[in-house]
């Protein structure tokens, strides 16, 4: 941890602000519980944050400087590499610790090539990601040049699930381990949900439209049924869901964005928590491999969970070890309110939460993380996966297919 005597100093890069979005509240989480480390926070953002200990570094590159600074890397296309050097010359420390996502893709390479050391931290897989977006054809080539290098390159890494891992050190060869939210403990509540309403929650955007809609139409005839008004909490924006909640302004409750320390307590007056990963060969990588940081929040609020989402995916994984929930991959509505009203009529023990806590969000990430960050001896800290002791194996996951 020193360096002749001094503290190490270390500068964290984010391609996003420290203040929004899942990324930065991980983040936040492990740099609370790690404060003897000397972290600069550099970032870019449209505009500064309000935290002037964070280091704005100017807006996020446009598609055209991004794509161009790959190919220059890459030497596939001309393009220049001037504007991250600029970022990197900006940044002065004995270890980098770099999110490898958009940007932060350039910014590690750039200081591999440098020959700087650069702990790697991956939150969502970019093919798995960018796949989704229209302009990912344009990127495809230079990212598969790219990504797979700053990968065997980073001095260490870690990554935001146990099916990304998994997947790392099978497609990649590569040495990592997995680092979610952390949480210290379970909040205590006072609230319950309302007894005459059906309450949903949910937090964030969808991917998809179709899953959701089903999963409305599966609730308001089970609100029928049980003759009580269907209510769906919303913290967060979702341009899917604004347009949904247009045409049943009613139903849908909008709160915005909110602190955890207020977005738990409203979700605990939920009846059950809902959380979507397509289905889909187009959505099969991202959702083997990310794990949404709303989860965290469910957690806390200690509701049940609806995972609308297939069971090869991270979300069905917590859920099913768990035992905090209920998993549906149907978008039949009949199967959906079956389901549903199982959910309902179910009570997820207290302790089932905690252990999800203590197993995903507890301390001993953190002390794998400042082990990688200060040279020590990350790999030998036991490992957590998706399946119970005695399942059967899951088939390999596939690769990407990237052309």
């Amino acid at each position: 941890m020193l360096r002749g005597g001094w503290p190490l100093r270390i500068a964290l890069f984010t391609p996003f602000s420290p203040e929004i979005g899942g990324g930065s509240a991980q983040l936040r989480s492990h740099l609370q519980q790690l404060p003897e480390l000397n972290v600069k926070w550099y970032y870019l953002a449209k505009e500064p944050a309000a935290n002037p200990q964070w280091i704005w570094l100017g807006e996020r590159l446009s598609v055209g400087e991004l794509l161009g600074d790959l190919s220059a890397r890459t030497g596939l296309l001309p393009g220049s590499k001037s504007r991250v050097r600029h970022l990197v010359e900006q940044m002065d420390a004995d270890l980098y610790w770099v999110v490898g996502h958009y940007e932060g893709i350039s910014v590690a390479a750039e200081l591999i090539s440098q020959g700087k050391k650069v702990h790697l931290t991956v939150h969502d897989d970019p093919f798995g990601t960018w796949i989704r977006s229209e302009r990912y054809s344009l990127f495809r080539p230079v990212l598969r040049a790219t990504f797979p290098a700053i990968l065997k390159a980073a001095r260490s890494m870690d990554v935001t699930s146990w099916g990304m891992r998994n997947l790392y050190r099978q497609k990649y060869g590569v040495k990592c381990f997995s680092l979610y939210l952390h949480v210290a403990e379970l909040p205590k509540l006072s609230v319950s949900p309302i007894p005459n309403q059906l309450t949903i929650g949910h937090i964030g955007s969808l991917y998809r439209s179709e899953p959701f809609l089903h999963f409305l139409a599966a609730c308001k005839r089970i609100a029928q049924q049980q003759r009580r008004p269907l209510r769906i909490v919303r913290i967060g924006g979702s341009p899917q869901i604004d347009r949904i909640a247009a045409h049943h302004p009613q139903i849908f409750d909008a709160r915005g964005d909110l602190h955890e320390k207020d977005a738990v307590p409203l979700l605990a007056t939920c009846d059950l928590l809902y959380a979507m990963y397509p289905a889909g060969k187009k959505y099969e990588l991202f959702r083997r491999t990310s794990l949404p940081v709303k989860v965290s929040s469910y957690l806390q609020a200690q509701r049940p969970i609806f995972a609308h989402t297939p069971e090869d995916s991270t979300l069905a994984c917590v859920v099913s070890k768990y035992q905090v929930g209920r998993i549906c991959a149907s978008e039949r509505e009949d199967q959906l309110a079956s389901d549903v009203g199982k959910l309902l009529g179910e009570t997820v023990p207290a302790e089932n939460f905690e252990l999800a806590r203590q197993d995903l969000m507890g301390p001993a990430q953190v002390q794998q993380l400042r082990a990688a960050l200060t040279g020590g001896d990350w790999e030998s800290f036991p490992e957590s996966d998706c399946l119970p002791a005695g399942h059967p194996p899951e088939p390999p996951m596939r690769a990407p297919l990237i052309q």
